[in-house]
């Protein structure tokens, strides 16, 4: 990563692209980048819920759950970004992507 919002073009250690031709190929990236967050939005607000039964501090998990679900993409976003990255590797043979001339 070339910073928390932008990936470099190629691994800086074997040469892979990381872009891999397609205008639109991160669309999956942030396919699982929603429902990460998501899943772990609905999480905490269902662990919040259960763990103060019979009286859930509904605020609480109103805006608690709301700042949850803007952060987590945030925070994910890296992560997501590699893990399309190598879950496209695994489906897609890598032919030419590798560049190790400095």
């Amino acid at each position: 990563m070339d910073g928390w919002l932008r990936m470099r073009d190629r691994c800086g250690a074997c040469g892979l692209r990381t872009e891999r031709g397609e205008d639109d190929y991160f669309l999956g990236s942030m396919t699982f980048n929603l429902i990460a967050a998501e899943l772990i939005a609905a999480g905490a607000v269902g662990l919040v819920i259960l763990l103060t039964l019979p009286r859930p501090p509904w605020n609480l998990v109103m805006y608690g759950g709301a700042i949850v679900a803007v952060i987590a993409p945030l925070a994910l976003y890296p992560l997501s970004k590699m893990l399309w990255l190598a879950v496209d590797l695994a489906f897609r043979p890598v032919l030419d992507d590798f560049d190790n001339a400095d």
